[in-house]
């Protein structure tokens, strides 16, 4: 069997990649030219020669992918991350179809961009589930399905190796079916409240309303592929990439409003109060002038009293 990978990400499609090379399975692997920077030298360092590397452009890339297809003796087409709908005539261009590796449960979490909403959403299991691909977006029969525990305090980019690694476990069985891969049994009683990126709304802070494990998981959610969870202080916006918990003794008259910096020092940083008598430390940020610590941001000026504004 020879297989051609669509990819649209590193870290979730180069272990199958790797494998399916390995094996001598893999036919080429389809890009999109924008990505090409960062995507085909660590393909080229896997040992894949250049011209089974397809570089595909928004204008053309049906025929790109067509033509490779052709040449290559395509058996299935496996596909992790694409930003394109793909034609019916495309789609049985294959003897096997298209597999899409989704990293989602299904039909909850359908659509794009499922890793952000599982981690935004304090998920405690990320799902990877692989189906035939139809001309409707993710709703073609299910071949397999993977959940993976998310751990405590993991991030964006943390979470897609790990769930790169998961894809390989499925290759097996896989490999292993004879013509059409067989379905499973799904249950399309959920209905999608996901199915779209993460708009400047979701990305932002409000302290007002979300907890302090709310507003920790948004910002592991949101690092590194977002650039973290937005923020405002002294009218400068920025990206928060890392919180923690804080435990912190107030005066009992004292209460803060949520986002109130309640502690500031150069040795533990910054600490900002959440609803709920919850308080979180602020680890990283990134601004347009750099990546900073908590300890470096009061050494920039930001005090105790001072407080994050929302942005939506």
């Amino acid at each position: 069997m020879k297989i051609t990978v669509v990819c649209n990400s590193d870290s979730l499609a180069f272990p199958a990649i790797q494998a399916l090379y390995t094996q001598g399975l893999l036919a080429a692997v389809a890009i999109l030219e924008r990505n090409k920077k960062v995507l085909l030298e660590p393909l080229l360092a896997i040992g894949i020669a250049k011209e089974n590397v397809l570089q595909l452009n928004k204008t053309t890339w049906q025929h790109q992918l067509q033509r490779g297809l052709a040449t290559t003796g395509t058996d299935a087409v496996w596909v992790f991350g694409f930003p394109w709908l793909i034609p019916d005539d495309l789609l049985q261009a294959v003897p096997r179809g298209f597999i899409n590796f989704h990293f989602g449960e299904l039909p909850k979490y359908r659509g794009a961009d499922p890793i952000f909403w599982q981690l935004k959403n304090n998920e405690d299991v990320a799902t990877l589930t692989i189906h035939q691909m139809t001309t409707d977006v993710d709703a073609g029969p299910v071949l397999y399905t993977k959940q993976l525990p998310i751990i405590k305090g993991e991030n964006y980019g943390l979470l897609c190796q790990r769930l790169g690694f998961v894809a390989t476990e499925a290759i097996p069985q896989l490999l292993n079916e004879t013509g059409m891969p067989s379905a499973l049994n799904r249950s399309n009683a959920v209905t999608s409240l996901f199915d779209q990126k993460p708009g400047n709304n979701d990305l932002a802070i409000n302290w007002e309303l979300q907890s302090a494990d709310a507003i920790e998981c948004l910002v592991n959610a949101a690092n590194p592929k977002y650039d973290g969870a937005t923020a405002c202080i002294k009218n400068t916006e920025l990206r928060i990439l890392e919180v923690s918990p804080a435990e912190i003794q107030l005066k009992e008259e004292f209460k803060p409003e949520p986002g109130t910096i309640v502690y500031a020092d150069a040795l533990y940083g910054l600490i900002v109060a959440c609803i709920e008598n919850r308080f979180l430390k602020i680890n990283t940020v990134h601004m347009r002038e750099g990546y900073f610590s908590g300890s470096k941001l009061f050494h920039m000026g930001i005090q105790s009293g001072e407080k994050f504004i929302n942005l939506n």
